[in-house]
């Protein structure tokens, strides 16, 4: 069945669903961007990994440590009589902690790359997920490393952000942001252009919108702009997810919480939708 909603569905951002979302999300977006810049870019996925710690560490239990029965002197073992002597065990400390990882993730992203140059990468587009946007997690320091280096390469960066949840991790500065489109929206995508090193654009939407196409820029010499419409991504990958089997539509979308009024929205949307 089709997205019940106008634009992004809020309940894909459960942690459930959104690793398998992201993947579909960057093959997808390729897949669309690929005929558009042909014959001069390529669109390629790549992926990073990051290492993940399980949200509750395992905190160790008191053990009982078997001794071996010292066997009293003179006891016999096949005929021949053994003399046993106490021996002093010596035993390890028990850890403070046991931190249990998932082992290296892979994190997709989309670099485009100009053949016309050799095949430099001339944008890197990114979407965040909810290990990008935790604070101390290895996923959100190989975020920002390369953020970084992205900004002072030659290199344009179009990030995207589609969760409400977690800690604000994109280039432009967040107090900036709030005074260039207000605190009302949900989700964010900027675009940072290596012809205009001081500037962002932002395309700002709360859960009720559309989802925007956004441009993207190419290499700088080139006018010429590539168009990712965000809301046909985001559609197919819900009907290609068949994530209409396994959302429940009679709870609420995952934290953070919604306002009242937006709440009475998705009620009322999802009613008509006869998804409740």
């Amino acid at each position: 069945m089709p997205n019940p909603f106008p634009g992004m569905n809020p309940y894909l951002e459960a942690k459930s669903l959104w690793r398998d979302v992201h993947w579909r999300f960057i093959a997808y977006a390729a897949e669309m961007l690929q005929p558009l810049l042909r014959p001069r870019y390529h669109v390629r996925i790549e992926e990073r990994l990051y290492v993940e710690p399980v949200e509750r560490p395992i905190f160790p239990d008191i053990s009982v440590i078997e001794r071996p029965r010292i066997r009293p002197e003179g006891e016999q073992t096949g005929g021949v009589a053994v003399a046993v002597a106490t021996a002093v065990e010596v035993t390890h400390d028990e850890p403070t902690a046991i931190l249990e990882t998932t082992g290296p993730i892979p994190e997709g992203y989309l670099e485009i790359v100009d053949w016309a140059r050799g095949g430099k990468v001339v944008t890197v587009i990114e979407l965040l997920s909810h290990a990008n946007k935790t604070v101390g997690t290895d996923a959100r320091w190989q975020y920002e490393q390369k953020q970084r280096q992205v900004l002072a390469a030659d290199v344009n960066l179009v990030e995207i952000d589609l969760l409400r949840d977690g800690t604000y991790v994109l280039a432009p500065p967040i107090d900036l942001v709030k005074v260039a489109v207000g605190k009302d929206w949900h989700y964010l995508a900027s675009i940072h252009k290596v012809t205009e090193p001081h500037r962002f654009y932002l395309y700002a939407l709360t859960v009720q919108q559309r989802l925007p196409r956004i441009f993207i820029p190419l290499a700088p010499d080139d006018p010429k702009v590539g168009v990712l419409d965000l809301q046909a991504v985001i559609d197919r990958c819900y009907e290609a997810g068949a994530y209409d089997d396994l959302i429940d539509y009679r709870q609420e979308p995952p934290p953070p919480a919604l306002g009242q009024e937006v709440l009475d929205w998705i009620d009322k949307l999802l009613k008509e939708k006869g998804r409740r």
